[in-house]
């Protein structure tokens, strides 16, 4: 007996569940020929395609296809979304091989479907904004902005406003980009100010002037309309409010850091403190405790005082004869400069460049525990 073709929702239990799309039981040649096509992106969206049908977007009008990749199995091909599907959205998956000349399948096989909304779970918040500090330089080049929940694209541009020192939103001030700037969970949005107006001498910035004024206060206000993955608004408004200080543009100097080690043999955590605010997500990854072998050592990051202080605590006692820091060349402070260049200093020649972009190693001597002798 021949099994017909089913197109049918799953959960990829390697990706924690999130679902994806496949159809199944397609015949050997079919499949061989995909394959001996190496199955380029093209090629597997003209069989498997998904778009969104919600009528309350776009007037009805159906979206472009929903990115994503795809996956070549042995009887089928899986269509995994770039971005999770967000419940009670409607989308469409359509199969249809004929675009590839393979004419032995009588109908094209259709499903829509749309993913339950979660029961019993709270309205999103705003957990954190960053830069946490109330004193921001006035060439600031981005927020961060954390929800306690995952969220729905779509919403950032009418929800989120920088309000001036007049009590009204400040116009074009924040750079709009055409796909909002999410983590990979969808938790925290990356919020920029708009760069033109930033870099000195460039034509934004000489006609309209720098986002921010030395001396006043604004606020990055977030309306309750932004909505979670499930379609729900935010638990309430959230408003950051600051003053704006003077400007910085000079490199993150590595000297300038003060580093306080830790006892060997101990659980004390390694401590940094930095003399002005360093980007928040970069200082996540951008800094690296490794051993005499090179090798990461497994602890906890965490960041205070304004983004200003950095500390590590590791999982076991430290034992490592010369532990180092390892620094990569991409950390920034919270206007963008790096361990290089100011953000709107003058370019530099590549080859300068290629040279200098190696990661930054800072050696540091474990202190003896108290009990010794």
């Amino acid at each position: 007996m021949t099994l017909q073709p089913t197109l049918r929702v799953e959960h990829e239990t390697q990706r924690g569940g999130a679902a994806c799309v496949g159809v199944y039981n397609l015949d050997a040649d079919l499949v061989e020929f995909l394959v001996e096509r190496q199955g380029t992106a093209r090629q597997l969206q003209s069989v498997l395609r998904v778009n969104v049908i919600d009528a309350a977007m776009r007037g009805g009008d159906e979206l472009p296809d929903v990115a994503g990749r795809y996956q070549l199995l042995k009887a089928g091909v899986r269509f995994v979304p770039r971005f999770p599907f967000e419940p009670g959205v409607r989308y469409r998956a359509s199969f249809d091989p004929r675009p590839l000349g393979r004419v032995g399948y009588a109908d094209v096989l259709t499903l829509e479907f749309s993913l339950p909304n979660p029961i019993g779970v709270d309205s999103a918040s705003v957990t954190g904004v960053f830069p946490s500090a109330d004193v921001l330089p006035e060439n600031l080049l981005r927020f961060y902005v954390c929800f306690s929940s995952p969220m729905r694209r779509g919403g950032a541009e009418a929800q989120i406003r920088l309000v001036g020192p007049d009590g009204r939103p400040a116009h074009d001030v924040l750079y709009r980009p055409a796909l909002e700037l999410w983590d990979r969970k969808m938790r925290c949005l990356t919020v920029l100010l708009d760069p033109g107006r930033l870099k000195r001498w460039v034509g934004p910035n000489r006609e309209l002037g720098p986002p921010l004024r030395l001396g006043q206060r604004y606020a990055l206000a977030i309306g309750s309309a932004m909505v979670d993955s499930s379609g729900r608004p935010l638990r309430q408004n959230f408003c950051k409010p600051f003053v704006v200080a003077q400007a910085v543009r000079e490199p993150v100097a590595l000297a300038d850091w003060t580093l306080l080690p830790p006892a060997a043999q101990s659980y004390q955590p390694l401590e940094m403190v930095f003399p002005r605010p360093l980007d928040w997500a970069l200082l996540r990854r951008a800094i690296m405790v490794v051993g005499d072998d090179g090798l990461p050592v497994a602890g906890r990051v965490a960041i205070e005082k304004g983004e200003r202080r950095w500390t590590f605590t590791p999982d076991s006692p430290w034992t490592a004869t010369r532990p180092a820091i390892r620094v990569a060349p991409y950390l920034e402070d919270v206007c963008g400069n790096d361990l290089f260049e100011a953000f709107d200093g003058p370019l530099r020649a590549h080859r300068e460049l290629t040279v200098e972009r190696t990661n930054h190693r800072i050696r540091f001597e474990l202190t003896r525990a108290a009990n010794s002798a």
